[in-house]
Formats: structure tokens, C-alpha cells, sequence
């Protein structure tokens, strides 16, 4: 209102050049478009006040059947068919890629995210034709999948290396040996639960806290997994990542190594896998070893490791001396060492 004021004292004051005066009706229209502009928004904002100020009948309308279409465009099935159809050159030689890297390691075609131009060429494109011919004669089973490449000869190699042959091909790209590789994540917990018989078997059923993970004793896939909720142990061992899902990276790092020793889950497992083996033994220590053996690392003991695990036992002084050996702590003790062993979390 002063700005107005001062405007039109401006143009009653004699002026005396034709510029200053252009300059004074110029600025005598620009605050006249102020005026009615904030008087507009004055008006609508009282009236914004008003409408607020009114309660609201909201109503709630749950979707139902009528909410959709009552036929389908055809667009999504087509689509589907598309992909799965026996022509399409991608769809099964991608499926059976990821399954062979799964079992060895290392797919036939060296980027599982990438069958394009700016990927690798297969290693062996005639065995990764065959495979996807034969997945989709199976009817798309992954079931048979499985089977067949676990119960195939490449698979069944050791993985011992050949001096002649680790010199001609020192990357393995021919299979002629097996590739030693650590256990998964979710498999290395899993695999604790399960020699010491404390795994529960059941399928289905809701997920588990991710902090439950050093207590729950359901499978690893049941822990709830997302970018902030994974737990310490899989990320550990390299559990899988929320972001990509085309192959993991492992690792090799001193964490891993405390986890096994130090935490509570391999501590636990231990003591009760004493505890059984113990009583499956009767007082026999070399029984006991060797069962501990067959149990954890799925082979017996080597005379020098027997004579060295007998050696422990009856060196190691028992708190009470009416407890029979097995199930006191050096028992423990071992089944925790034969736990922490490499045999126990790499695949042969």
C-alpha cells in the first residue's frame, strides 16, 4: 500500500523530461499488477482455509472383479510363449549356463549377464547346445538338469591337478580336472546344522529375522534377505548379493576363519555333535574319531590324523573324571578343529 502511495505522488510531482516520466508510468503499472495479484491470492487462500476447514466424507471402495478387465489382451502370454519357444536361441542355453556355473563353478560361457555380442564365446558351444536341447526335451526341468550334470563324468573328476596336463591347460578350460571351490554362504551355515543333526528339514512356512541367524536352526533361504536386512554370517562367506543375481564373487579374508572359531553357531553345533557321536561310540575313542571324521568331513582319518586326534584326547584333562571322554569338552574341542578344517567348507 506505501509502494502504491509513493507511485502516484510520483506521477502528480512535475516531471520534467519524457524519459523519467516513462520511467515513473512503467513502474506505477507494475506495482498496480502487484496489487491485484496479492489481492487474488488472498482470495484464494481463504478460500483453501475454508475448504479445509470442512470434514471430508471419504469412502472406501475395495477392489473387487469389476475392477479388471473381464478378457485378457494376450499380450503377456504371447510374450511368455516367446520366450520359452524351442526357436528362441537364448532362453535355454541361459538356464543351463547358470546351472553349470552353480555345480562347476565356472559356466561355459564365461559372462552369464551378457550372451550379447560384448560377452565371451562358450568354451564348449557344442555341449552347451546339447544341454539346452535337452532341457527343453525334458520339459524345462531343472530337477533333471541337476541330475544329469551331477551324475555326469566331468562332474565325478577329482580335482587333483595332473602335472602334464596342469601345464598344457592350467585354467582348466577342457574339464579335465574338477574345480575346487568354497561352499555358499547360505551352504556353509546350513551345513553346520545338518552334520550336527540340529537342521530343521521343513518346507514352507514365514521367513526368519535376519538376527536370528546364529539361533534359528530352519535353512539359511528361509532368513529374511534385503539390502538392509542380511545377516553377518552370510555376508561373511559372500552371500548373495540384493542387487545382482548372476554369480557370486568369493573371497578369501580373516573374518571368515574368527566366524568359524569364534561364534556362537559353530560352538553349539559342536557340542551337541560331541554329544551324539559320543554316544554312538560307546567309550571308544578311535571309534569316536573316525565317526567324527566320516560325519563332518565325509571321509575317515588318515593314520597320522587319527594317531594326532587320539593324541589331543588323551592328553587333554577332563573336569570330571566320572564323565566319559567323549562328551567333555576336548571332544568339543575336536569336533570344533574338524568343523574349522578346509575339507569342511570346500567342494572337491
Amino acid at each position: 500500500k506505501k509502494a502504491e502511495e509513493a507511485a502516484a505522488i510520483a506521477l502528480k510531482a512535475p516531471v520534467d523530461d519524457k524519459a523519467s516520466r516513462e520511467l515513473v508510468q512503467k513502474a506505477a503499472n507494475t506495482f498496480a499488477d502487484l496489487g491485484k495479484k496479492s489481492t487474488e491470492a488472498t482470495t484464494q487462500l481463504a478460500e483453501a482455509l475454508t475448504a479445509v476447514s470442512k470434514p471430508r466424507d471419504a469412502t472406501y471402495k475395495p477392489r473387487g472383479a469389476e475392477s479388471y478387465a473381464s478378457t485378457s489382451t494376450g499380450r503377456r502370454l504371447a510374450f511368455a510363449r516367446w520366450v520359452t519357444h524351442p526357436s528362441n536361441p537364448l532362453t535355454a542355453r541361459v538356464a543351463v549356463n547358470h546351472l553349470w556355473q552353480h555345480h562347476f563353478g565356472r559356466g561355459l560361457v564365461g559372462s552369464p549377464s551378457d550372451f550379447g555380442r560384448n560377452g565371451r564365446t562358450p568354451t564348449h558351444p557344442q555341449l552347451l547346445d546339447w544341454l539346452a536341447a535337452e532341457f527343453i526335451s525334458q520339459g524345462w526341468s531343472m530337477k533333471a538338469m541337476h541330475r544329469l550334470m551331477l551324475t555326469s563324468a566331468a562332474y565325478r573328476m577329482a580335482s587333483t591337478p595332473e602335472s602334464a596336463a596342469l601345464k598344457l591347460d592350467p585354467d582348466n578350460v577342457y574339464l579335465w580336472r574338477m574345480n575346487s571351490r568354497r561352499l555358499e554362504a547360505e551352504v556353509v551355515r546350513d551345513n553346520l546344522l545338518s552334520v550336527a543333526g540340529t537342521l530343521d528339514p521343513i518346507q514352507g512356512g514365514p521367513d526368519i529375522d535376519h538376527t536370528l541367524a546364529m539361533t534359528s536352526v530352519r535353512r539359511s533361504i528361509y532368513l529374511r534377505h534385503a539390502a538392509e536386512k542380511q545377516a553377518e554370517f552370510l555376508q561373511i562367506f559372500d552371500g548373495a548379493s540384493v542387487t545382482e543375481c548372476y554369480e557370486r564373487h568369493p573371497s578369501v579374508m580373516p573374518q571368515q576363519a574368527l566366524a568359524m572359531s569364534n561364534s556362537d553357531l559353530p560352538h553349539r553345533q559342536a557340542k551337541h555333535l560331541a554329544k551324539i557321536v559320543g554316544k554312538e561310540c560307546n567309550g571308544d575313542e578311535t571309534a569316536f574319531v573316525r565317526l567324527a571324521f566320516k560325519r563332518i568331513l565325509a571321509r575317515v582319518p588318515s593314520e597320522p590324523e587319527l594317531q594326532a586326534c587320539l593324541k589331543f584326547l588323551m592328553a587333554s584333562p577332563v573336569a570330571n573324571s566320572n564323565q566319559p571322554r567323549e562328551s567333555s569338552r576336548p571332544a568339543e574341542n575336536l569336533m570344533l578343529v574338524l568343523l574349522n578344517h578346509n575339507d569342511f567348507v570346500t567342494v572337491r
